[in-house]
């Protein structure tokens, strides 16, 4: 169980690096929607290279590949939905509504298993939401004339996250994640196509090696990484801890910053961070280590 948590948190911390790169992919003069593209088509490249020479795994069965076209849906969804509202919404804000999926995951829970969190959950998600609004370091008067649309996107974009993650509770760890992660990453792109038209992106990449560069990283940080990493670590931990855990995201976008951006922090924002880390201690680490450490003795 620790292993995995700890792949899930590394999945959560290579998104979280996505945003200071990006800011340095569109300063040299890429847009959106070629950043968007770029990202799955080299991912694409990357996870089917490696599906190929890895071992298949069991075979998929329809309702596997049922959830690989919703997983991938979901995928596309959170794409579009989060940087289509980011046109007009203050980036501090969009982080804010997306970070609403901590929430949004403990419900799906409740909904689809009709089990109630104990105390230590709602604590640790309370503190969790407490150290979002103090971490991205939103002023007062960003949140004036703000669209109710871009709103609604950036809420969709976090449904579509929860749905994400929780929905990869239920893979079977027998199929090759590798290939799975391909698959998803497969229809994630098709889509992502419909409402990105893959024009521009083709001639960036034939006209501007540093797409390759710029893309790389975002490729491998936001679809390759976290994919391959929570495709194995969800089925065994749980959606519902998945999206406490991923919250980690929001401090490393934080840290990403400070050091590839060189922004400048305040002490508020660091607060945030420190709440955020020690929500997710109160709301997992703390509360799984009996449970752990009694599995650890049963077989004696």
């Amino acid at each position: 169980m620790a292993l995995y948590m700890l792949m899930m948190l590394i999945a959560g911390s290579c998104y979280g690096f996505v945003s200071p790169i990006l800011r340095l992919g569109y300063a040299h003069g890429f847009s959106a929607s070629v950043m968007t593209n770029i990202q799955y088509v080299l991912a694409f490249a990357v996870l089917w290279i490696i599906a190929l020479v890895t071992p298949r795994g069991a075979k998929i069965s329809g309702r596997q590949w049922l959830l690989i076209l919703f997983v991938g849906l979901c995928n596309a969804s959170v794409s579009y939905c989060y940087y289509r509202a980011l046109t007009v919404l203050p980036a501090s804000f969009g982080i804010i509504l997306l970070f609403q999926f901590a929430w949004m995951t403990v419900v799906l829970d409740i909904i689809i298993k009709r089990q109630w969190p104990n105390a230590a959950k709602w604590t640790g998600l309370v503190i969790i939401l407490v150290g979002t609004v103090l971490a991205v370091g939103m002023k007062g008067g960003e949140w004036q004339h703000i669209p109710l649309w871009a709103v609604g996107l950036g809420l969709l974009s976090a449904l579509s996250y929860a749905l994400n993650l929780y929905m990869s509770e239920y893979n079977d760890p027998a199929v090759s994640p590798q290939l799975r992660s391909a698959l998803v990453v497969t229809v994630a792109m098709l889509l992502i196509f419909i409402v990105f038209p893959p024009g521009s992106t083709i001639h960036a990449m034939l006209h501007q090696p540093s797409v390759y560069y710029w893309g790389g990283w975002v490729a491998l940080l936001s679809q390759v990484l976290p994919t391959v990493l929570m495709l194995i670590a969800i089925p065994r931990i749980g959606g519902r801890m998945a999206g406490v855990l991923g919250t980690i995201e929001l401090p490393t976008a934080v840290i990403g910053a400070w050091v590839i951006n060189q922004e400048s922090i305040t002490w508020l924002r660091w607060l945030g961070v420190l709440l955020i880390l020690f929500g997710i201690l109160v709301s997992e680490v703390i509360r799984t280590r009996p449970k752990l450490q009694h599995r650890e003795r049963r077989p004696a």
